[in-house]
């Protein structure tokens, strides 16, 4: 865990410039223009968020830096949420996050939305596991270990996917230190874009 921790303070040293300009964005918020009737159920939402944190996990990213943070979107009742691993705003575990709010312009300077070739089986499997998730009110982990039972965003996706549908999430390394970083979930692999902003 030491040299991740090496590894994170030296990207926040060298990336002190972007930091400097990060904290100068304005804050406006807005909401989405996505048409919620072309979501699915296991659509995964990328965002660049704004938090310091975010930006340095982004630049553990090792082919595309654009995204910080990811979550999987979820209908439920006529509302489409997102639900996400994180540990924000007093919260921490398995969250369900409005989707308005996930991509609001005030945590998020920009977003995608990709999908998967998901069977109708395989998309069921990973809404079931979500559910067993939440019920066993699943820990965020701010260790960033694959070792252990508790997830950080990338790692839960990935586990999911890897576990309960036909598409392999490779992971990442740095010496020894293996990771999911968000790239991972989407780079060079079968993916559709549905939305950009």
């Amino acid at each position: 865990m030491k040299g991740f921790k090496w590894i994170l303070l030296l990207t926040i040293v060298a990336n002190a410039a972007i930091i400097l300009r990060l904290v100068s964005i304005s804050q406006a918020g807005a909401s989405s223009l996505v048409n919620m009737n072309s979501l699915q159920d296991g659509d995964i939402v990328l965002r660049d968020s704004r938090s310091l944190i975010s930006s340095q996990f982004k630049m553990m990213s090792q082919h595309d830096k654009k995204f910080s943070h990811a979550g999987i979107i979820r209908k439920e009742n006529g509302f489409t949420f997102v639900y996400h691993m994180a540990n924000e705003n007093g919260r921490s575990g398995l969250l369900k996050t409005k989707f308005n709010d996930f991509v609001n312009t005030k945590v998020c300077r920009s977003y995608e939305i990709v999908r998967y070739p998901l069977k109708d089986n395989m998309r069921s499997q990973l809404l079931n596991q979500i559910d067993l998730l939440v019920k066993d009110k699943i820990h965020f982990d701010d260790e960033f270990k694959l070792n252990n039972q508790s997830y950080y965003c990338s790692e839960l996706i990935a586990r999911l996917l890897n576990n309960y549908s036909s598409i392999h999430i490779p992971y990442s390394q740095i010496g020894v230190y293996k990771y999911y970083a968000i790239d991972n979930l989407y780079y060079h692999l079968p993916i559709q874009l549905i939305f950009l902003k």
